[in-house]
């Protein structure tokens, strides 16, 4: 067979998920972005792993051309591939789909026989899905929002579903003298959340709750004067089951970020693009049939939004498929 370069393969895909995966649970990743040349003694210092196991898995990494090696030969040393971060977006799909989603793909039959007993049975990894998603998330539905939001300088910033910090302190680098304010659920990802607004130096200008966002309905102290509400993936954990109260959270955004602007990136259940449509429905179904939530339709939430007392929304496609920003002010 002709030896030609056929491009991106599901093969390729394939091989450089493996060797990202067994990168992300080293926890050598994120060395490896953040460092312009690399070799095994350090990367092995910075994730506990043995040097001589780090040595083979960068030769390996360098034999599939994720990285590169620049010829020394003690220690050997390399530098990440121009397209690391391209790489990293397009396993993040894969690894979503497959890993972070294998509970309910590998229990499928059991979900359409016992949908609840199944669900509380073959949890996700609630680790997995946050680090694919930020995989996926860097390049496909991160940046929108965060442009928008620096655009407009805002003062104050509310984040629903804040996770490990990530979004806020980004955004507070980027605009100086705001604030934020982080609400989550997980105990766990707000103390890293804490930690890594001390560790960037930002504690004084960052608070992160663990709570509900559903708690902003009876207290909305926390929204009080926000210039800017960005809840990403977020408001359709309310679906269906608390749709009348995702209804008064809505409205409470609109009665007392009395600055403000709310952000809602979120997907929707069908996308009309080819190039959306195949995540988008697996995306939906996964959800729907599996999760018990309800996606809604570009219409369905500017109606919602609307009904909440915003007199101004725009949508915008993500590059992420499926995904939309809704932009609702007063």
């Amino acid at each position: 067979m002709q030896n030609v370069d056929r491009g991106i393969t599901g093969s390729s895909l394939a091989g450089s998920a493996i060797l990202l995966e067994i990168g992300a649970e080293y926890g050598v990743i994120e060395f490896l972005q953040k460092s312009p040349v690399v070799d095994a003694e350090s990367a092995s210092r910075s994730c506990g792993i043995k040097e001589s196991v780090i040595s083979a898995y960068l030769d390996s990494l360098s034999k599939a051309g994720i990285i590169e090696d620049l010829g020394t030969k003690t220690p050997a040393t390399y530098k990440v591939g121009s397209n690391f971060d391209e790489l990293i977006n397009e396993v993040g799909y894969l690894s979503w789909a497959l890993r972070a989603c294998a509970p309910l793909i590998n229990n499928a039959k059991e979900f359409s026989e016992r949908n609840e007993e199944a669900q509380a049975k073959y949890p996700r990894s609630g680790g997995l899905v946050a680090r694919t998603s930020k995989w996926m998330g860097e390049k496909s539905f991160y940046p929108q929002p965060e442009n928008a939001i620096v655009a407009m300088a805002p003062r104050k910033i509310v984040d629903l579903g804040s996770g490990s910090g990530g979004f806020l302190i980004r955004m507070l680098r980027k605009i100086p003298g705001s604030t934020g304010v982080g609400i989550d659920l997980s105990a766990s990802a707000t103390e890293q959340a804490v930690q890594a607004a001390k560790d960037a130096g930002m504690s004084d200008r960052l608070q992160f709750v663990t709570a509900p966002i559903q708690v902003l309905v009876e207290d909305a102290s926390l929204i009080k004067d926000a210039d800017i509400i960005h809840a990403g993936f977020v408001m359709h954990d309310l679906l269906p089951a608390e749709e009348a109260t995702l209804d008064a959270l809505l409205r409470a955004c609109c009665t007392y970020a009395i600055k403000g602007t709310l952000i809602i990136v979120d997907a929707i259940p069908v996308a009309q693009s080819n190039w959306e449509k195949p995540f988008a429905a697996a995306f939906n179904h996964l959800h729907n049939h599996f999760m018990s939530r309800r996606l809604l339709s570009e219409e369905e939430w500017t109606e919602k939004l609307f009904r909440a007392g915003f007199s101004n929304v725009r949508i915008e496609v993500l590059d992420h498929p499926g995904g939309r920003m809704l932009m609702a002010s007063k």
